[in-house]
């Protein structure tokens, strides 16, 4: 590392040491890998953050806010940005990553077009929102379905989080399930009620919505297959095309899954500690980092020690 970038980073992590401190509701759900294998994480209250292939964890992007991210394949969003929306990696740099200093989730489909849950009668971004709006890469916005809409106001629910799905569609999470919706706006429930049978849930007065199993993080493979952070359970839930569910991985209290990122047939984990609480109880927040390997082996790789 020369001298100048490694001011950079010491610039940087000042930065983030100094933004120190959660001003949101809930922690972040933000983590992707990218096509070398490296791993990008939301520190709530902190920033963008990197595990460096020593485990070392480098903050690359200091933010105060921001609970999301996604990976923009093609680099389609270098130069126009969505309001509350940044590109992290440099310009020219695919795929790049985007991060939402906001509270509603994001995603780049197959389209190149960006998506983000948003209110029902505004554009604005809404965390637990009933509509998602698409932005194309020279920044037009159009409300992407009203079939979807509909579904979650029957579901009584909101969008808790997003991904890209391997045929181009998009999935949606909701507190308590998952649905897929194609580009020309048809919806298909995947999921919903979803139940988790070994749920370890917390008190139904711990958090607003712990009385369901309160999905946020959402990741497919190429094969359809969904995976969910069942944050009010404290566990990761595999989720299969026809819809049968089952738990491939449970954390330990204080310790709750909140984000998924899928990557070369292994399943990344950030989790938070107090994550059906608020920021200043029993302790706050804060993260680690987990894999599931191909077999199936659980191996932490990184944990935030403040």
């Amino acid at each position: 590392m020369n001298s100048r970038i490694a001011s950079v980073v010491a610039a940087l992590a000042m930065q983030c040491a100094l933004l120190a401190g959660p001003a949101s509701a809930h922690p972040a759900s933000g983590i992707v890998v990218d096509d070398k294998g490296e791993i990008f994480f939301v520190y709530s209250g902190h920033g963008v953050m990197k595990i460096e292939r020593d485990g070392k964890i480098t903050c690359i992007h200091p933010s105060k806010g921001g609970h999301w991210m996604c990976l923009d394949e093609d680099g389609s969003f270098a130069d126009v940005q969505p309001k509350y929306f940044e590109r992290v990696t440099p310009a020219g740099v695919k795929p790049a990553i985007i991060f939402a200093d906001g509270g509603a989730p994001i995603a780049v489909c197959r389209d190149g077009n960006l998506y983000y849950g948003s209110g029902t009668e505004t554009q604005e971004l809404s965390p637990g929102g009933l509509s998602v709006t698409r932005m194309t890469p020279e920044g037009k916005l159009t409300a992407f379905t009203p079939g979807l809409k509909k579904r979650l106001a029957e579901f009584d629910d909101g969008v808790a989080g997003l991904a890209d799905g391997p045929d181009g569609s998009l999935y949606v999470a909701c507190w308590s399930g998952v649905l897929k919706v194609n580009m020309d706006g048809a919806v298909t429930t995947l999921v919903h009620p979803i139940v988790v049978s070994d749920c370890d849930r917390d008190p139904p007065d711990h958090g607003a919505s712990n009385h369901k199993p309160c999905l946020r993080g959402l990741a497919v493979d190429p094969h359809g297959t969904v995976y969910a952070a069942a944050t009010s359970c404290h566990r990761v839930v595999k989720i299969t095309p026809d819809g049968q569910v089952t738990t491939i991985l449970k954390a330990e209290r204080p310790w709750s899954p909140t984000g998924v990122a899928w990557h070369d047939r292994q399943l990344y984990v950030l989790e938070y500690t107090n994550a059906n609480g608020g920021p200043n109880e029993d302790g706050g927040w804060r993260p680690r980092v987990r894999k599931v390997g191909r077999d199936g082996k659980v191996t932490t790789l990184a944990t935030m020690t403040r």
